[in-house]
């Protein structure tokens, strides 16, 4: 949420050489579905995403009769904040050192057609800040995850993954405010060999995406000229300690790990902190 789940980038870009008006460009608050990381595009605009993604399960309501299905319901309350930076062309300092804020809570359900297979809808709505315009807008996020085990034991797991998504922003402006990505991928877990004294052996986590963004997301380079992106790759690996994920308050994570994003022609890329699957996000 960024999420402001905020993913390595394959895209196509397009730079336009007419006049672009700052209201025409992403609003980052959007990063609150990229993730945690460091993201640069076109060699000349970086930006690092702080994503907490905080989630609380919750009572499920009788009238629902979801209990007996073991349907999950989750309350969730991501807080991304964003430093961007704008270096390489120094007479552009306007564009130098300016943030974003972005708090966008929402409710998602985990539901278990099988044993193997679970879906994950979910939508939010929230409030984000953008310091370059000084704009606060409403912010909006939904859609549904898939993950379905090819293998799953102990020691190992293969499962499919798969998710569609929409997310936009209030008050519009056109090319910015809005993106729908479709996800499709695979994600593994290995057991370790516990090496010494270890208490508990550890797990290595893998995975890898692909994304088509069919609203592409707009980057803004300088005052005229912007490059667009409409697919993204991601590959991670991370480690973690066997056993239940670690929890403290509202936060809980299974791994420590890292994931590289990069778009086709190379004009966006991200190196992101993983901590959990793709499909917890």
């Amino acid at each position: 949420m960024v999420t402001l789940s905020v993913q390595v980038a394959i895209g196509q870009a397009e730079e336009q050489s007419t006049t672009i008006h700052p209201e025409e460009q992403i609003h980052w608050a959007l990063a609150s579905f990229f993730g945690t990381g460091l993201y640069r595009v076109d060699d000349n605009r970086s930006t690092f995403i702080l994503h907490l993604p905080l989630t609380h399960q919750i009572r499920t309501p009788d009238w629902l009769g979801l209990e007996s299905h073991n349907v999950k319901m989750n309350l969730r309350l991501p807080v991304s904040l964003g430093f961007h930076q704008l270096d390489d062309i120094p007479d552009l300092l306007e564009f130098d050192n300016y943030a974003s804020a972005a708090f966008v809570p929402g409710i998602e359900f985990e539901i278990p057609l099988t044993r193997q297979w679970t879906l994950k809808p979910l939508a939010q709505f929230g409030v984000g800040y953008e310091a370059q315009s000084d704009e606060t807008v409403m912010v909006w996020y939904g859609g549904i995850r898939s993950r379905f085990y090819l293998q799953q034991t102990e020691t190992k797991s293969i499962a499919l993954l798969g998710s569609i998504a929409f997310a936009g922003n209030n008050p519009e402006f056109e090319a910015r405010s809005r993106y729908a990505a479709l996800m499709g991928g695979v994600e593994g877990k290995n057991r370790l060999p516990q090496m010494g004294s270890m208490s508990k052996p550890f797990n290595l986590y893998w995975h890898a995406t692909y994304t088509n963004l069919f609203d592409e997301i707009d980057f803004h380079i300088s005052p005229n000229r912007f490059s667009s992106i409409d697919d993204q790759w991601e590959f991670g690996v991370g480690l973690g300690k066997a056993g239940k994920p670690t929890s403290w308050w509202m936060f809980t994570f299974d791994r420590l790990g890292l994931a590289y994003q990069r778009s086709t022609d190379g004009d966006f890329q991200a190196v992101k902190i993983s901590i959990t699957s793709p499909f917890d996000l």
